[in-house]
């Protein structure tokens, strides 16, 4: 089995300008290594709500769902992020007792995580190829060009051909043809 890395949720913080899209943080325990993705408008309201400890939320799907899960199978539930394909991240939950597996979109992985404590793991040559060194005063965000969906790549090519920044353009557009050839 490969190794994996254990991640924690450290923050969300919303893109200005962007319809809602936020870039989600996440670390490894040790607070060495940082991996950053982006979540859309809706992702980023439900983990906002969970944040701010609304109430409600104990009464939401996600939660009873999560406590249903937990209360049936035990603590034998983790998650691992295994590759990233087209601009996102694969992340499977399965059991380690009884090899149950379902694949999710990562931000809902976040949130599971956030609300259930069920670990997520990231394969540790993903995690180093995928991260930046974590350090707490930087205030800008790294998110690597392969994490980028379709479309927001096609956006920021756009962004950087008007910014006239044609080493990034190039960068961007070299992404995109490989993309198409898959």
């Amino acid at each position: 089995m490969n190794k994996k890395v254990q991640l924690f949720f450290l923050d969300i913080s919303e893109i200005v300008g962007s319809d809602g899209f936020s870039v989600v943080r996440l670390s490894d325990y040790d607070r060495q290594r940082l991996i950053c993705f982006i979540c859309d408008k809706t992702m980023t309201d439900q983990i906002a709500l969970r944040i701010k400890h609304v109430p409600e939320v104990n009464r939401m799907l996600p939660e009873v769902l999560s406590k249903l899960l937990l209360g049936h199978a035990g603590n034998h539930w983790e998650m691992l992020i295994y590759e990233v394909f087209d601009g996102q991240y694969r992340v499977v939950l399965y059991n380690r007792l009884s090899n149950v597996i379902e694949h999710l979109r990562m931000s809902d992985a976040v949130l599971l995580h956030y609300i259930s404590k069920i670990p997520l793991y990231i394969e540790e040559n993903l995690m180093m190829r995928q991260s930046t060194p974590y350090n707490p005063q930087t205030t800008g965000i790294s998110i690597p060009i392969n994490a980028l969906d379709t479309e927001r790549l096609s956006h920021e090519l756009e962004r950087a051909i008007e910014a006239e920044d044609y080493m990034l353009a190039s960068h961007l557009h070299e992404e995109l043809k490989r993309r198409i050839k898959l």
